[in-house]
């Protein structure tokens, strides 16, 4: 009886061994599969024109910045030739967005949804400077400070946005 105990107590330990072992090569797998589907998302082509319009805006934000600075807007005309596509490429990168969103799994939503969390808040802020440019552009003659004030705020936000890609460019030794 004991030996058939000692038999039993030995293959139900190699039986939990085993599927310890085997789930735990799941879960690195599944960290594995979660790192490979942001890097594809990331060399893909809705990433990739994204970041084209991004970098859109934040050339006319810093275009806008720099036109209204000291307080004076020497071409209203061109400062909002600049703030059209601004909005022009938010609403593309908008709509880019959406498709893309649209077409991905629920499984893949939810391993986003942490990054995605983060993106909508960025993007709320993005949106808020974007409105008060719009605001400070209705009348004929725009406030050349509200204009600065809200471009730099935009060009900070996009910048801070971009700040992991950055740092993962970075040669390591200037990483802190």
């Amino acid at each position: 009886m004991k030996k058939q105990m000692l038999v039993i107590l030995t293959v139900l330990m190699a039986v939990l061994l085993g599927v310890g072992v085997v789930a735990a090569q799941d879960a690195k797998k599944m960290d594995k599969d979660k790192m490979m589907d942001m890097d594809d998302m990331k060399s893909g082509p809705h990433h990739s024109v994204m970041m084209a319009y991004k970098q859109n805006v934040l050339t006319f934000a810093k275009a806008l910045r720099d036109m209204s600075k000291g307080g004076k807007l020497a071409d209203a005309d061109l400062a909002r030739n600049a703030f059209a596509e601004i909005k022009q490429s938010m609403e593309k990168m908008d709509a880019i967005q959406k498709s893309h969103m649209s077409k991905m799994s629920p499984e893949m939503r939810e391993k986003m949804k942490p990054m995605m969390e983060k993106m909508k808040a960025d993007q709320v802020t993005v949106k808020e400077q974007i409105l008060a440019l719009d605001k400070a552009f209705q009348s004929d003659s725009p406030d050349a400070s509200a204009v600065e004030k809200h471009a730099a705020a935009l060009v900070s936000q996009l910048e801070k946005m971009s700040m992991p890609d950055k740092k993962k460019e970075m040669p390591d030794k200037m990483k802190h």
